[in-house]
């Protein structure tokens, strides 16, 4: 089950004047895989910004993108003195490669707990 209707995915493109290039039923899945690896609180009924993200997801799938797919080392700082310097750390999160879908499924992103922790929703 995705979160959006194949109709709505056809929809949303055509409106932004994007052509699929697969199956809207195979990239929602797609789509919707990732969403389900995320750690993610969803309510009933699933809100529109849930419903856009799984959108916006088959979408980037559907232009070759790999939403699984690590993103690598997190650009710690760079600097042009004559040559290059780019300093990358080893820990943290990676930046992400999607802000415009990674903006949509922040608000439900359930809060990572450490060992012995208990999460806690108010």
């Amino acid at each position: 089950m995705t979160y959006a209707t194949e109709q709505e995915l056809t929809d949303y493109a055509a409106a932004r004047g994007i052509t699929l290039q697969q199956d809207p039923a195979v990239l929602l899945t797609l789509s919707q895989d990732y969403l389900d690896a995320q750690r993610l609180t969803v309510p009933d009924p699933v809100p529109d910004d849930l419903v856009r993200a799984n959108i916006v997801g088959a979408i980037l799938i559907d232009q070759g993108n790999d939403l699984l797919a690590p993103i690598g080392q997190r650009v710690l700082s760079e600097s042009v003195s004559g040559a290059v310097s780019v300093s990358y750390s080893d820990q943290g999160r990676s930046t992400t490669a999607y802000p415009q879908l990674e903006a949509l499924i922040a608000p439900y992103r359930v809060a990572s707990v450490g060992f012995m922790q208990i999460g806690v929703e108010r």
